[in-house]
Order: structure tokens, then sequence, then C-alpha cells
């Protein structure tokens, strides 16, 4: 457990102490990995295993012409942690000329935040930060089977495959940026790697995800 904190301090130095953090995903933690989530099916199934590499556990997705996600409910109070930091590693992109259609809304790796704004399952918002593979001139765009969900591209392209990289985002100044709403709190988060539309596939790795202030 130390090692890996040590580990994601020298990656991704924070003035905030590690035990502030509030986990989405510890994939060192038994309890806190994999199994905080359930998987949510869409087309076919994603294959989804904590691995090890580089001297540490990860989640591995691949998916091939199918898409589930890894999704875990929880209270995330947006006031106190504001930013979602979370380290990936993709391994390919896809041929995808328009992602903006629904033909081509695959990815090889999502992050995405889940926002409830009413009992009901319709009254949702969400953030999909997402590893674009194409570089766009939008800074976001809406989702093309639902107004309610905005692509945002936090890398893109090839540049970077086969390598490690630290994000960190303020998931608050994020929503309001694309859906012109403050909010306080969020409500889930959700890892994914869908290939389903555009029938490719894609090998992806993610590091452990949490909220900071």
């Amino acid at each position: 457990m130390t090692q890996i904190l040590c580990l994601l301090l020298l990656i991704c130095p924070l003035t905030l102490a590690a035990e502030e953090w509030l986990w989405v995903a510890n994939f060192a933690v038994d309890g806190q990995g994999i199994k905080a989530f359930k998987q949510k099916g869409f087309v076919g199934r994603t294959e989804y295993q904590v691995v090890t590499l580089d001297n540490r556990p990860v989640l591995r997705a691949k998916s091939a012409r199918n898409a589930s996600a890894l999704y875990r409910e929880m209270d995330i109070n947006l006031l106190l942690t504001p930013f979602l930091s979370w380290q990936w590693r993709v391994e390919n992109t896809l041929l995808i000329p328009d992602q903006r259609i629904k033909d081509g809304d695959d990815f090889p790796a999502r992050v995405y935040v889940v926002v409830k704004q009413g009992f009901f399952p319709w009254q949702t918002k969400a953030l999909n930060y997402v590893w674009s593979n194409n570089k766009e001139s939008e800074p976001f765009w809406a989702n093309p089977f639902t107004t309610k969900a905005a692509m945002i591209p936090v890398r893109a392209g090839r540049d970077g495959l086969g390598q490690w990289h630290t994000e960190r985002v303020n998931v608050a100044d994020d929503f309001y940026r694309v859906f012109g709403e403050r909010i306080e709190a969020a409500h889930g988060v959700a890892i994914m790697s869908d290939t389903d539309n555009s029938g490719g596939s894609a090998t992806a790795y993610f590091g452990d995800i949490f909220f900071s202030q």
C-alpha cells in the first residue's frame, strides 16, 4: 500500500495528503479495486481484469466489437473534492473518421462521471473524459445518443500510445462549462473501453482513480 501511494505521489504530485483522497478505485487494495464496481453491458462484454504491469496492479480493458462499463455508485462532494485524477495507458486507437456520430461513438478508454438530478434513471447527466481517436477542434461535443452526456477529449490520436499518463480534471468546472449548471455533488464513476459501433478492438490500462481538493 505504501509503495503504491509513493508511486502515485511521484507521478501525480498533489498538495493534499493521500489519506484525504476519496478513492474511486485502488487496485492494490482488496475490495477497493474491481470488486467495488458493477459491470453494465451494452453490446456484449468488454473484458476487464486486474493485472500486473510495470510492477503494480492495474486494470486492463480489452474490447473487441463490444461495449460494457464498470460502474461504481458513490456520493462525491464536489465542494470538498472537485478534482478527479487517474492514470491510463492506451495501446491503440480506432480508425474512425467521425467520432461525433453514432457509428463513430467508440473510444479505447473513457472515464466518466455521472450526476443524478432526480429520482428517475433518465434524470442524469454525464461527463465522458475520453482518449479520442482523432484530434478534434472542439473542446467537447454532445454524445450522439443523448444530449445528457458530453464527450471531453483529454488525449487524442496516437501521441503517447503505450505510455502511462496522469490526468487531473475539475469535474465541477467542467460540468458548468458543458451544461451551464453549477453542481455540488456527483453520484458515480465509470470506466469503459468500447468498440461496438465501429467493429474494431482496443486495449487500455487504468491506474488508481480518486477525487481530491
